[in-house]
């Protein structure tokens, strides 16, 4: 069984491969918004660790999966953020007796 640490790009590469295929490097990027040379840095690293296979075409790369055996560890980056407190006790609006309320 593989651990991979959830909220981190390979998490995310392979969250994405389980659900399509099949899957070109060009859909990556456009899927998990990065850019080209941190994608290809990340794929080099899955490919050698034996997670995925790239499979280069003339005019396409396709990306595969190697394995099925994952385990997401860790939180969700949804969980990590902090809930922001908004407000707090609300002033009561002063009464005004002005001229116009006479």
């Amino acid at each position: 069984m593989l651990e991979i640490l959830e909220g981190t790009l390979e998490s995310r590469i392979i969250h994405v491969l389980l659900e399509m295929y099949p899957a070109t490097t060009r859909d990556l990027e456009r899927e998990l918004k990065v850019k080209s040379t941190l994608l290809d840095r990340t794929l080099k690293a899955m490919r050698s660790r034996g997670i995925i296979e790239v499979e280069p075409l003339p005019d396409r790369t396709f990306v595969r999966l190697l394995r099925s055996d994952f385990r997401f560890v860790g939180r969700k980056e949804s969980q990590r953020k902090r809930v922001k407190q908004h407000g707090g006790k609300r002033e009561k609006p002063k009464e005004y007796d002005g001229p116009m309320f006479g």
